[in-house]
């Protein structure tokens, strides 16, 4: 029986008894695996919260963002946490700072021209982030829809 097969048998009835078990086993799994393979742990542990948390994380953001082909021909971050935390602060907004630390960054990766300035981008994120008819959690579900 396959790991789906059992979830999709036991877990469906959505009951916390069962999802505590199932929580516990896979728990108890993923830490065997971090002994022998620290990093395959810590992907797996990356993609969970990607699926679950509605919001990014600083680690699973910066994964998002690495990975970033950007229109200047560069990849990854242009801006790092810090610095758009930093920005974050000064415009004294309410955004999820790992969620803003990831739209800032795709603002410059899919709209750069040579011409914009860093407040051009500040005003797409915002823009983006703050759209009426959008979900709270906007970046992650446009994050997912994008890459998984």
């Amino acid at each position: 029986m396959t790991f789906k097969e059992i979830v999709y048998k036991y877990g469906r009835d959505g009951s916390t008894d069962v999802m505590e078990k199932l929580t516990e086993k896979v728990s108890w799994f993923t830490e065997k695996v971090k002994e022998k393979d620290p990093d395959l742990a810590s992907h797996f542990l990356t993609k969970v919260d990607m699926l679950l948390n509605p919001h990014f994380t600083k680690e699973s953001a910066q994964i998002a963002v690495s990975q970033m082909k950007n229109k200047d021909g560069t990849t990854g971050e242009h801006w790092n946490y810090d610095t758009t935390s930093s920005v974050l602060s000064s415009i004294k907004k309410d955004y999820d700072p790992a969620d803003w630390y990831y739209v800032l960054n795709m603002m410059y990766s899919d709209y750069y021209k040579p011409d914009f300035s860093d407040q051009h981008y500040i005003d797409l994120a915002e823009m983006f982030i703050s759209d009426e008819d959008a979900p709270h959690d906007k970046a992650k579900r446009y994050y997912l829809a994008m890459h998984c």
